[in-house]
């Protein structure tokens, strides 16, 4: 339940986000493009509006031109009262007069453009409009009674040499809302004598800009509802591989360590899946970690346990006899003496060795690391173990292919690395016949001792604590000495490995990093 709830959110968050997204974009772009479409509109009709009247304002020119009186008053007003002329909008009499019929040319004009047209001679008069009826248009088109805005823009277009007028000067006197404009009409010798006005319903505009509004909105509803769809889709994307790592975040959580999310990718949530599979594998390697150690906590207190009973017994037996006085003859009390400081120091050394093993497992505890020189190390323990193995009557070889090593280190604990093997080499030697091998070339020393060897079975586990083998040779032995050369090894970065033959030889291999 908790599951499609955590869905839920997240992909409902992640699609309004979106939706909110395109719409704040469709209202920013409708706005922009609202304003833009409407001022486009308008500067599109004004410019059409003023090109028609230009193109009215130079056929009237011409026509003057070739009438030539130069009077706009009289071009219009040659065909009146002869009704013999031809009755089109541009006509030529026999004598080869131009004269226009101006309601008919105006009226023509209108059919093309859908637009009132007015033209207005020098002295304001308007000669004619597109309307059917001149009567009509005498009645209630006249210059005195219109507004002082429609005057002043009449006014504007005949200044100094004429002027192009746009505006909404008519508006009122034409009933409804209409874009005026005004184009000055030219004599043959450029002076103004007249002036072509047109009007256009500002309805006709408001269409075109509806239409335009219309198919804006429509071409918005269905970007937003691809929109809603690719962001419904988005979400589910990114959802989709966050629930499969909440699900395995869930069962990591339940101690299962080796669940995988199985999301790939290389962005932010690819990155999150893949630092969940790494902390699960993390866990699960500190959870066998954790096993092993809680398995050789048990095996050490197995093992101290083991180890101690034996001295403290012993112990314990020769005390309650001496102290009894079953022990009276000197020689064996004597005897018991001995055997009570023997496993005192038995006891001395296995507590020392764990110390030593405890305080080099701490990673905490601080070693003495100076420079020194590697082969005189080697050859203090060589001469440490000769002292111990002239007890045995076993001899020990040393050979070094250079007298100088430079080595940074605890020079100390090396050398007690060094001797502990040293020691078990000479430990287990069988015959003094066969001498202890020490050697140092290339940065790898090497100790190698002919005796018993390990048994194969044996090898993965002699650096283990406690581990010692079960014979005479080595019944005082700690089984911590291994253990504790590993720890230096490991200490300075030295590789450490055995081999061994049963009954041949066995051969320590130390291999030191890069001189300095």
């Amino acid at each position: 339940m908790e599951d499609k709830k955590y869905k839920f959110k997240i992909s409902s968050k992640l699609t309004l986000c979106f939706t909110i997204a395109i719409l704040l974009f469709a209202i920013v772009i409708g706005t922009i493009f609202t304003v833009l479409f409407r001022d486009y509109t308008e500067s599109l009709y004004q410019e059409n509006m003023k090109k028609t009247a230009r193109s009215i304002s130079t056929v009237i020119t011409s026509l003057i031109k070739d009438g030539g009186t130069g009077s706009l008053w009289e071009a219009f007003s040659e065909k009146r009262g002869d009704n013999t002329l031809p009755q089109g909008p541009i006509n030529r009499k026999p004598d080869g007069a131009v004269y226009i019929d101006g309601p008919r040319l105006i009226r023509f004009v209108k059919e093309i453009t859908d637009a009132e047209v007015w033209v207005i001679d020098s002295k304001h008069t308007i000669l004619t409009t597109s309307k059917d009826s001149e009567t009509e248009y005498s009645a209630k088109f006249v210059f005195d009674k219109m507004s002082e805005d429609a005057k002043q823009f009449i006014y504007k277009v005949f200044e100094g040499e004429g002027y192009e007028v746009c505006g909404e000067s008519f508006s009122s006197l034409l009933g409804e809302e209409y874009m005026s404009v005004g184009v000055p009409v030219y004599t043959i010798r450029g002076e103004v004598t007249g002036a072509v006005l047109i009007h256009t319903p500002e309805s006709e505009m408001m269409e075109e800009i509806d239409s335009g509004m219309f198919i804006l909105l429509m071409s918005s509803v269905l970007a937003f509802l691809i929109g809603l769809f690719i962001s419904v889709m988005i979400s589910r994307t990114i959802a989709k591989p966050l629930k499969r790592i909440n699900n395995a975040a869930l069962l990591i959580s339940e101690g299962d360590y080796t669940v995988k999310t199985n999301v790939k990718g290389n962005d932010e949530i690819g990155e999150l899946a893949h630092t969940m599979d790494e902390m699960g594998e993390k866990l699960h390697r500190a959870e066998i970690e954790s096993d092993k150690l809680q398995q050789m906590r048990q095996d050490f207190v197995a093992n101290i346990s083991h180890e101690l009973r034996t001295p403290v017994t012993v112990i314990r037996g020769s005390l309650e006899a001496l102290c009894d006085k079953v022990v009276t003859e000197p020689e064996m009390v004597a005897e018991y003496h001995k055997q009570l400081l023997g496993e005192s120091i038995y006891m001395q050394r296995l507590v020392n060795d764990l110390l030593d093993l405890s305080r080099l497992q701490n990673p905490d505890f601080s070693i003495n690391i100076t420079e020194f020189n590697l082969c005189d190390c080697i050859s203090d323990a060589v001469r440490s173990g000769r002292r111990i193995a002239s007890e045995k009557g076993i001899n020990i070889g040393f050979e070094s292919d250079t007298s100088v090593y430079l080595f940074k280190g605890d020079y100390d604990r090396v050398r007690q690395m060094l001797l502990i093997i040293i020691d078990n080499a000479i430990k287990f030697t069988d015959d003094t016949e066969n001498c202890v091998t020490v050697s140092f070339k290339s940065g790898e020393v090497t100790i190698t001792n002919v005796g018993q060897g390990i048994k194969a079975e044996d090898l993965p586990v002699i650096f283990e604590r406690f581990y010692k083998s079960r014979s005479e040779k080595n019944k005082n032995g700690t089984g911590l000495g291994l253990a504790i050369a590993k720890q230096i090894a490991s200490r300075h970065q030295i590789g450490i490995s055995v081999s061994s033959t049963e009954g041949g030889e066995t051969t320590f291999r130390f291999v030191f990093p890069q001189e300095i």
